[in-house]
């Protein structure tokens, strides 16, 4: 099994515990920031939010500003360094871990998982350190995890020099990225993948092609429907990512239920649902062997890979 499949959003880890469990020997000796994982493709970002002095001195700026990270590089690298550019051009998988304060009480504190990162823009003005705005395409912004929740709404007590964006007093996404859907060119494709539950091009089109409407419990609430897709963006490629026919408008339990491969759908539109899923649970769910939903013809090549999963 995938060690990095194991870690989970909010849980606290030391950076021996991350060692011992991802098999990465010489990590709990590492003092810098970024560390690229031994064999395997992912890297590995270790942030504290409180400087104490250093954010004077270097400007870092480091906060969430919705579910976009800002991130501030170290002082010695650009958007050309080695390390940043295979970040950049989607070459590695960036871990997000974070602490408020390194130490309290004398205290060495553990880091908590935020999720992995995916580029997003970064400030072409800003060098040593350079400035890069990340999407977390794990962010909960309905967690109950107090860890998370302070993380998401800590912000610097100053803006350092790196920073374009204003954080303004109602602590809002930046008009730019919030109302940007205009759909991504080739270029762009390679460091934008839009969250199921992010803003974005690829979320608007779900939610014009179902109507704004979950098709099962025909819920029209879209600030809790997701963008679910067919087949998950990890084992998708860049067109596949963005192709409005690869997604369902779902309601959050639904949803779940659908990436946990526990329902798939017919070319039909009948609801297949695993056996895993017990008379109870339907019940309580909703769910019954009658649910048929619409489904075009570019959606069946999705959910026959979809329904491979669920046959395993």
């Amino acid at each position: 099994m995938d060690p990095f499949k194991t870690l989970k959003l909010g849980n606290k880890y030391s950076k021996k515990d991350l060692s011992d469990l991802l098999e990465q020997r010489t990590l709990s000796l590492v003092r810098e920031g970024l560390y690229h994982c031994k064999n395997s493709d992912s890297t590995l970002f270790f942030v504290d939010l409180e400087k104490k002095g250093k954010e004077d001195r270097f400007h870092f700026d480091d906060f969430f500003e919705g579910d976009f990270f800002h991130w501030d590089s170290q002082t010695t690298q650009h958007i050309n360094s080695p390390k940043i550019q295979e970040i950049v051009t989607g070459q590695r998988t960036p871990h997000l871990f974070i602490r408020i304060q390194p130490r309290v009480k004398n205290q060495t504190q553990p880091f908590i998982y935020c999720g992995r990162l995916i580029y997003s823009e970064y400030e072409e003005n800003t060098s040593k350190p350079v400035h890069i705005i990340f999407q977390n395409i794990d962010y909960d912004d309905h967690t109950e995890n107090e860890d998370l929740i302070d993380v998401y709404l800590w912000k610097p007590s100053k803006i350092g020099k790196t920073t374009k964006s204003k954080i303004t007093k109602k602590d809002v996404i930046s008009k730019k990225r919030k109302t940007n859907y205009k759909k991504p060119n080739e270029t762009e494709r390679t460091g934008l993948v839009v969250s199921r539950v992010g803003q974005g091009y690829y979320r608007q089109q779900i939610i014009e092609k179902w109507n704004g409407t979950c098709p099962i419990t025909k819920s029209n609430l879209k600030s809790i429907l997701i963008s679910s897709h067919i087949v998950p963006w990890s084992k998708s490629n860049d067109d596949e990512r963005l192709d409005v026919e690869n997604g369902i408008l779902l309601s959050p339990n639904i949803d779940s239920l659908f990436d946990k491969h526990l329902i798939s759908f017919e070319d039909d539109g009948s609801i297949l649902i695993s056996d895993k899923l017990d008379s109870l649970n339907r019940q309580s769910l909703s769910i019954d062997g009658n649910i048929k939903i619409p489904v075009s013809e570019g959606m069946k090549k999705y959910l026959k890979r979809h329904r491979e999963e669920f046959n395993k």
